[in-house]
């Protein structure tokens, strides 16, 4: 085992869309009585404040540090930037599980730059469910829908959240961050920033006061089902190979709730391109849809179309 960027971010951004293709299974195989809460996991003791804490602590009472100051120093807290971007490709493997509906099995999760990912969710008894973008092209495979070509806002947002830097809430995807409040989430005390991508969506991050670290996020999930509201919830940070990861990863959606615990990350593996390669029947989808963004054929005045 080799020790993917910090995956606290890509896990919070990508795993939304396994528990949205999860969802539908889990309420299939939960049993029919009333949903159990699973209590916010105990608040991580946090460490004294750290010179990078007193940088960005404003001068009053009630001043906010600005977005990108929040952010500057999360990304410094997990290892800085060029620690980040020197790698071309990441890997991260793990266990999930959905406990209401006794769901569980092994993730996998491959990004590459500069705006490729791929998430795989193998399921006990289930098979596998895929969601993946390969620059181009995103797809989703799953026991309940099958194949699945992604276009319009589904497309979009895993556009956006397959963007490498979308790590660092910088780069193209990117259009603004704005710090919006003191807050608390799962008992911890944080600043809340509003991330808007270029596509118009919007995620609330949290991030410690203390620690500068992420602590959880709150986004609308686009879904075939429509447009749902994920929480997020990470803790246990650990270093890999120079940058700090969230290993235990909680995701609220639909009255179903995913855990996810991060075993593994390893940088730049050859044969991960493969993992971007659309599989035949996705392959046949493509060729038969139009592209997105090319214009509609309108017949002549006074003709009927074919």
């Amino acid at each position: 085992m080799r020790p993917i960027r910090p995956f606290s971010y890509c896990l919070a951004a990508c795993l939304p869309v396994a528990l949205v293709a999860i969802a539908p299974i889990a309420c299939a195989q939960a049993p029919a009585k009333p949903p159990v809460t699973t209590p916010a996991p105990a608040p991580t003791p946090a460490p004294a404040p750290s010179a990078a804490a007193a940088a960005v602590r404003p001068a009053g009472a009630t001043a906010l540090p600005t977005g990108k100051e929040v952010i500057a120093r999360y990304v410094a807290a997990i290892g800085g930037r060029d620690a980040l971007m020197k790698h071309s490709s990441m890997r991260s493997t793990g266990k999930f599980e959905m406990p209401g509906a006794g769901l569980k099995g092994d993730l996998l999760l491959v990004a590459a730059k500069p705006n490729k990912m791929a998430l795989t969710l193998n399921v006990a008894g289930m098979g596998e469910i895929v969601t993946a973008y390969n620059g181009t092209a995103g797809w989703s495979i799953n026991p309940m829908q099958g194949p699945r070509v992604l276009e319009g806002s589904e497309l979009a947002q895993l556009r956006d959240d397959a963007s490498f830097e979308s790590t660092l809430r910088s780069g193209p995807s990117i259009r603004s961050v704005e710090t919006v409040e003191r807050g608390e989430m799962a008992g911890q005390p944080c600043f809340k920033v509003k991330v808007t991508y270029t596509s118009g969506r919007e995620v609330m991050d949290c991030y410690g006061t203390e620690t500068g670290l992420l602590v959880g996020s709150v986004a609308k999930q686009e879904s075939p089902m429509g447009v749902v509201e994920v929480t997020t919830l990470v803790r246990d940070y650990k270093d890999f190979g120079g940058l700090k990861s969230a290993t235990t990863m909680r995701q609220q959606m639909m009255g179903q709730e995913q855990v996810m615990t991060l075993t593994n990350i390893e940088y730049d593996r050859p044969e991960d391109a493969a993992a971007f390669d659309a599989p035949p029947a996705i392959q046949t989808m493509l060729k038969s849809s139009p592209k997105e963004g090319a214009p509609t054929q309108t017949p002549p005045k006074g003709r009927a179309p074919r």
